[in-house]
Order: C-alpha cells, then sequence, then structure tokens
C-alpha cells in the first residue's frame, strides 16, 4: 500500500531507535520478477548500467527529507523527495513466499524512485 513520506519517516524513526536490523536491496533500473540472462547481457552491451546491491545495516540519522543507514561497509543516505513509498507486510506476501516473509521480515519499505531506482527495505527478525 502507498504511505506518504511522513509515515515512512515515523517507521524510520522507529527503526532507527530500536536498533532494528535492515536488510536494504537496490536494484536499478528496477525490474520487477525475476531476470533473464538476455537482459543482464542486453544492460551489459546496451546503453546504460544495470545495477544490484544487498547490504545489512541500521537507520542511523532520519530527517524531514532524508534517511541515513550504517554497516560494517559504511553509510547510504538515501534523499525522499519525488519518490513513491509503499509499506507492506509478510501477511500480505503472496501465497508461495508469506510462510518464508513471516519467518525472517517484520515489515518491508520499499522507495521507487522516478528514474527507476528501487530500495527494498526489510525489517528483519532478530
Amino acid at each position: 500500500m502507498d504511505i506518504p513520506r511522513k509515515d515512512a519517516l515515523a517507521i524510520l524513526g522507529k527503526w532507527k531507535e530500536e536498533s532494528a536490523p535492515i536488510a536494504v536491496i537496490a536494484e536499478g533500473p528496477f525490474r520487477q520478477g525475476p531476470v533473464d540472462q538476455s537482459e543482464s547481457l542486453r544492460a551489459i552491451h546496451g546503453c546504460g548500467v544495470r545495477w544490484t546491491m544487498r547490504q545489512d545495516l541500521k537507520v542511523s540519522q532520519v530527517t524531514e527529507h532524508a534517511v541515513v543507514f550504517e554497516g560494517p561497509t559504511g553509510h547510504l543516505a538515501l534523499t525522499l523527495g519525488d519518490c513513491r513509498i509503499t509499506y507492506q507486510e509478510p501477511r500480505e506476501a503472496s501465497s508461495e513466499i508469506r510462510e518464508e516473509a513471516e519467518s525472517e521480515t517484520v515489515s518491508r519499505l520499499s522507495i521507487f524512485f522516478p528514474d527507476d531506482e528501487a530500495f527494498l527495505l526489510y525489517e528483519m527478525r532478530e
């Protein structure tokens, strides 16, 4: 479900207070679903760069327009300007992955930027 930035900032603030473990998975350009080999090769040989990353982080700072994460390999800062934010709980996941989602995660914030970058923030169970 789409949520306003102020609600996302409240969730991020809660994660900061609780020092919650967050798995950040990011991709640009974002593609829903599995990616086949031909798409990967097209990204290499075509224009632009396709990238993905996963980091285990904690929220270290939340401001009115941004969030900063810290982890063993450094910092990640996101400016929450022109973006769409969604919130999902594991019970809302598809039936194929619901059991795994409920056992490993508490919730997910997804941040989608206009340039097709997506940051999926999973609050992990400890």
